[in-house]
């Protein structure tokens, strides 16, 4: 556990980060193989400071990405995974295993200016790159999820841009927004987010319709 005095210059650092005084500090990968990487990243976003290093078992973790739903805005930039469906699941089962006690094991690490990031890429029918990618934080008893692209392709048309966005480098943005939205199921662990902004004083997500709150108190595995 952290004491006072290193929280206190963590925070600090990530207020003078945030400002653009100095740089931010390089990410702490978690795990790196083949088409994954989890980091723990200084999160611009933190305010007040996240209530990090925390413990969740692999367990809640599991039931956490299980739950985490996707609904369709349209087709494109999803290479038609959604098509015919009104919602799916966002991570796959195999998903779920690899990345479950790696963000559990990332969140142990993190500082409270900290959050976990995750990367995930897989190929489709067609062969495209499809992007899996976002970060999680947890803020008193609520645990923030943003899920920034779900099997997104990078060259999808965004903002009239013909460049692809290095999500590897920065798993928050998003390559296309207004894709998809964010659900969860079962619906009673979820608490809305204007609600938790509030309660845990956080500044928001860029596309807040991507974020998902959980009460901890609620999740079980």
């Amino acid at each position: 556990m952290l004491n006072r005095t290193r929280i206190i210059h963590i925070l600090a650092l990530g207020y003078l980060a945030a400002a653009g005084c100095i740089a931010s500090p390089q990410p702490i990968v978690v795990s790196h193989t083949p088409g994954q990487l989890v980091e723990v990243r200084f999160d611009p976003r933190a305010g007040h400071g996240h209530s990090h290093p925390r413990t969740l078992t692999v367990s809640q973790m599991t039931a956490v990405l299980k739950g985490v739903q996707l609904h369709e805005r349209d087709l494109v930039g999803t290479a038609g995974l959604f098509m015919g469906s009104d919602a799916v699941s966002a991570f796959t089962d195999k998903e779920v295993a690899a990345l479950a006690p790696h963000l559990v094991a990332g969140l142990a690490k993190a500082s409270p200016v900290d959050l976990v990031s995750f990367y995930l890429a897989q190929r489709g029918s067609n062969r495209v790159p499809l992007i899996t990618s976002g970060g999680v934080f947890v803020r008193n008893q609520r645990l923030y999820l943003i899920l920034a692209n779900a099997r997104t392709s990078p060259s999808s048309v965004q903002y009239e841009t013909t460049y692809e966005p290095n999500s590897l480098g920065n798993p928050l943005l998003p390559i296309a927004r207004f894709k998809f939205v964010a659900g969860f199921i079962p619906s009673d662990w979820r608490v809305l987010t204007v609600e938790a902004k509030r309660m845990d004083d956080w500044d928001g997500y860029l596309d807040e319709s991507k974020v998902v709150v959980l009460d901890l108190d609620h999740v079980k595995p």
